[in-house]
């Protein structure tokens, strides 16, 4: 290498990271202000090394494609941050592909407001069948019933979403497979870049409002256009699942007679990674495995209580799944 150009080098280097750090502090200047454009409020003009803009071959979608980890938790704190201003939180889904929406089990194949009322009112019917067959359902509140048995497996009007990146991009490394009538036996399977047409991991970030409910439900939010719920705090780590998930549910508010069928209207951006990236990232400890993200019954003793009640499993409600670890 020749004499002083590594010192240019490093100088050049310092300089353009200045003027980054500079652009994005004039950029988060203006979001406090509320002077910030609506695509300021995504990663559209943030400045992060190791991350671009770009445009996923297979769908068209603009997604923000980071290289490394730094950058993958300084995209996804920017819009938590930002979000949090207008009263809202930035919640995580991972993914191994991108869907044309965001449409929660209960609602998929629904078209009109008497179908869509049917299946409200066979998981509400589900729900209050289970809750009375297992006392441990007194701790928890109500509006919080049906989100636990989204995480365990029924169709519901909630959205799975995490409040862990880490979490999250496990999900986007791993494929579901599922097996049995109702689809009753679940079990993952880490991804191999070798075997996918589409080697990404793609983690959803996804919008929620923050505005407690009223009246105040520990763990429940509720604002003008959504509801979220912390399982976290509305349910005991009797459940352990959600607490070892970092789980947290959203649904979309309805509009005059009918709910919302498809959510993709909270997706804030899409972050996504080298699938060969991704995975060595998450490594293999303890902490990030099937057994640690869904405890057997032996551990989760909720999940043990649903899988003793006896519920009428149906194509519309499905079945509290059996998941190999």
């Amino acid at each position: 290498m020749a004499p002083g150009l590594g010192a240019r080098s490093i100088a050049g280097r310092t300089r353009s990271r200045k003027l980054l750090v500079g652009a994005n502090a004039l950029l988060l200047a203006r979001v406090r202000q509320g002077g910030a454009a609506l695509s300021d409020q995504t990663l559209e003009k943030l400045y992060i090394d190791g991350c671009s803009r770009q445009v996923d071959e297979t769908t068209g979608t603009r997604v923000f494609h980071v290289t490394t980890p730094h950058a993958l938790t300084q995209a996804s704190g920017y819009l938590k941050y930002v979000r949090g201003i207008q009263q809202e939180a930035v919640f995580f889904r991972g993914q191994r592909r991108l869907y044309k929406g965001l449409a929660p089990a209960l609602f998929r194949g629904v078209s009109n407001p008497k179908t869509q009322s049917d299946r409200i009112g066979a998981i509400n019917t589900c729900c209050r069948l289970i809750a009375k067959a297992n006392p441990i359902f007194d701790k928890v509140p109500p509006a919080a019933h049906e989100p636990l048995m989204q995480h365990y497996g029924l169709n519901t009007s909630w959205i799975d979403l995490v409040d862990n990146v880490w979490v999250a991009l496990w999900f986007a490394c791993h494929r579901a497979l599922v097996s049995g009538t109702h689809d009753r036996f679940l079990h993952f399977e880490r991804r191999n870049p070798a075997d996918e047409s589409v080697p990404f991991a793609f983690i959803l970030l996804v919008a929620a409002d923050t505005v407690p409910s009223d009246p105040f439900i520990p763990g429940l939010w509720r604002g003008s256009r959504t509801e979220l719920v912390d399982l976290r705090v509305a349910a005991p780590s009797l459940f352990l699942r959600p607490h070892a998930q970092h789980g947290v549910l959203f649904r979309m508010r309805a509009k005059g007679d009918m709910r919302p069928l498809d959510y993709n209207a909270q997706t804030a951006d899409i972050i996504r990674i080298d699938l060969r990236n991704a995975l060595a990232w998450l490594g293999d400890g303890d902490m990030l495995n099937t057994h640690a993200i869904f405890p057997p019954p032996f551990y989760d003793h909720g999940y043990g209580f649903l899988l003793d009640t006896p519920v009428q499993a149906n194509e519309i409600v499905g079945c509290i799944q059996h998941v190999g670890t």
